[in-house]
């Protein structure tokens, strides 16, 4: 299976997230790769059988939170999804409210069938990728 990470990074956290990801879903045998969400080819994306999308929240702590500048324009510039399964991520200091229902929507709105939800605090965020990357594989039916 080729799962393709996209990610929208301001200063570099949501990157080092998406590539920790990618690399234990490599050593548990998937095919996967790590692409800034805006700026991707449509091969690469149509290549890909599945798809994990990040973002970094914007905001204070109750006042304005939501995906950062970029996202929704990069998710719509994907071409149609069509069904195509993906997770949805992000990595916040404190909470991430309703950004990843808010991913979520867009993906649908894309075609994309949504199968998850990860929270990577900036706190031991990079601990949790194993355990993401093994949700993230059974969520596609390849773990």
């Amino acid at each position: 299976m080729r799962v393709l990470i996209l990610y929208e990074s301001r200063r570099g956290f949501t990157l080092t997230v998406a590539r920790a990801v990618r690399d234990e879903l490599r050593t548990l045998g998937l095919e996967a790769t790590a692409s800034p969400l805006r700026g991707t080819d449509p091969g690469t994306l149509a290549a890909a059988d599945a798809l994990v999308v990040g973002t970094w929240v914007k905001g204070l702590i109750v006042a304005g939170v939501g995906p950062a500048d970029g996202t929704q324009e990069g998710v719509r510039a994907l071409p149609p999804l069509a069904g195509k399964p993906a997770i949805v991520f992000c990595t916040c200091g404190v909470s991430p409210r309703g950004t990843l229902d808010t991913l979520s929507a867009w993906l649908e709105a894309r075609g994309a069938d949504v199968r998850g939800r990860i929270v990577f605090r900036r706190k031991k965020s990079l601990a949790k990728a194993p355990a993401a990357a093994a949700a993230i594989a059974d969520a596609f039916g390849a773990g």
